[in-house]
């Protein structure tokens, strides 16, 4: 304080007055540096004197040191270091948009506010001019009401411009700034996000990506188009790594070598050199789109031939520009087939009648419809093989077997002829293993349906069947006379 002329200061709890004198050079500046970094809350009145105007321009003002002034962390936001280059906040940037987006957190309320300070934080760290600004101010010269920093008073409230004025304003909506980051690769109705290559949280060359597909997609194969990253030259600078306009010269420090020597005590060593990293040139106005390297991450449609028979979960590989690319694909599970490496099972339903009779059923299949046969006498739970007719086999050749289980249905719901038919059935069943409901034993070991309703067709049907049993003795009586008869006459 041996360069201060004068300093009196009045302090309580809720303000602070302090009056300065010239020369206060750098001490003054930390004050009010400290001032401004503060979180006390109350008001700081500074008077200096016409040297110091220069300085700050600033001769009276009051600084408000409430609530405003404690400016987010936009780094801490999005869980980025101070030093992090450009790639690595747009990384951030892009892994808790993706988080936070509305439209993927519908039902979390506080989903909307993190996705706006998320992309409040990128829209200043992300610019390099409001970078510098908020690193060195904490707020921009937007924020600040166009004040320039520490400027005069051209903010649009005059002296409470620089407190009002604190907060941030954006210039983007948020849904705005994510589409112009990644195009159409947004959520809302679109699909093609689910495609965007999660590796380097899809800001580098894609190395695996996941693509669905449907039952007979997989089984039939298909050509299926999808969006990925890929690493290709430079729309902006063709390749060339400077800004258009501009050329890289030849590196005056390696005399355009590509390598320098480096003195360490008695050796001389060579190496690259540091500043045109071995290419020889240097480039002082580096492009701004692929930051020098001549190259960038590019959404391109890519065409992946898928083979048929592919099955859920397996992974092929597939060149896509100067890289490869790893191909995972998931199947929808069948609510008709069930797979089992290349043998598919499905179930068929057949009537009663066809199960006592037999018959012939049509099934769909993968590839064709069949037409199979029923043999008469086919019980619930019957498995038949189609050889050949299954999936097509990736690793070898030809196809696997189709596997049909037939399941007898029952019918709920009988006709009065039909019901009076099962109940006719039912008193010539022989084999019946336990009892059947409403049918009793008579005296002689036949069987006879009981019920209280008229069985007026049950009783024509029992003659029409009793009728039949005379007839059948009578010819089987008949049939023994003439044996006899026969016999007889062949006698001498």
């Amino acid at each position: 304080m041996a360069n201060v002329r004068g300093l009196i200061g009045i302090l309580c709890t809720k303000q602070l007055n302090t009056l300065v004198t010239p020369p206060v050079n750098k001490i003054s500046a930390r004050f009010l540096h400290h001032c401004l970094h503060s979180n006390n809350t109350g008001v700081i009145n500074l008077t200096f004197s016409k040297s110091f105007k220069s300085l700050l321009q600033i001769s009276s003002r009051n600084i408000h040191l409430n609530s405003v002034l404690n400016a987010k962390d936009y780094y801490q936001i999005l869980g980025v270091s101070r030093n992090s280059s450009g790639a690595e906040i747009k990384k951030a940037y892009y892994k808790l948009a993706k988080k936070y987006h509305p439209d993927v957190n519908k039902n979390d309320p506080n989903a909307a506010k993190k996705f706006q300070e998320v992309s409040e934080a990128y829209e200043i760290l992300g610019d390099e001019t409001k970078r510098k600004q908020f690193d060195t101010w904490g707020a921009t010269s937007e924020q600040m009401g166009g004040m320039g920093g520490m400027g005069g008073q051209s903010g649009p409230h005059g002296h409470q411009g620089f407190a009002e004025q604190w907060q941030y304003r954006s210039t983007i909506d948020p849904e705005e700034l994510f589409r112009k980051i990644f195009g159409q690769a947004g959520f809302g109705k679109s699909t093609s996000f689910d495609d965007f290559a999660e590796s380097a949280f899809g800001f580098g060359q894609a190395q695996e990506v996941v693509v669905k597909l449907t039952f007979q997609q997989a089984a039939r194969g298909i050509n299926k188009d999808i969006t990925v990253n890929v690493v290709d030259t430079c729309p902006k600078c063709q390749g060339s790594r400077c800004e258009p306009g501009t050329k890289a010269t030849r590196c005056t420090h390696c005399d355009g070598t590509g390598m320098e020597s480096v003195t360490r005590g008695p050796f001389i060593m060579r190496s690259t050199c540091r500043y045109c990293q071995g290419s020889r040139m240097f480039i002082k106005h580096k492009c701004s789109e692929c930051e020098g390297k001549g190259s960038t991450v590019q959404r391109k449609k890519v065409t992946v031939p898928v083979p048929a028979g592919i099955e859920d979960g397996q992974t092929v590989r597939m060149s896509v520009g100067n890289k490869e690319l790893f191909i995972t694909f998931q199947v929808e599970k069948s609510r008709y087939f069930k797979r089992d490496g290349a043998d598919v099972h499905t179930e068929a339903e057949i009537s009663v009648a066809q199960a006592l009779l037999g018959g012939t059923i049509r099934i769909e299949g993968l590839y064709e419809d069949h037409t199979i046969q029923v043999l008469p006498g086919t019980s619930s739970h019957t498995r038949i093989r189609l050889s050949g007719k299954g999936m097509k086999k990736v690793d070898g050749y030809g196809h696997g077997d189709h596997y049909v289980v037939f399941k007898v249905a029952v019918p709920k719901n009988l006709s009065e002829k039909q019901l009076a038919v099962a109940q006719a059935y039912a008193e010539l069943e022989t084999d019946t293993p336990g009892q059947i409901l409403g049918v009793t034993l008579k005296t002689d070991g036949s069987k006879i349906f009981v019920s209280k309703d008229k069985q007026e067709l049950l009783e024509a049907l029992r003659l029409v069947l009793q009728d039949n049993r005379n007839v059948k003795v009578k010819n089987e009586n008949e049939d023994h006379s003439d044996n006899e008869e026969a016999k007889r006459n062949k006698m001498p």
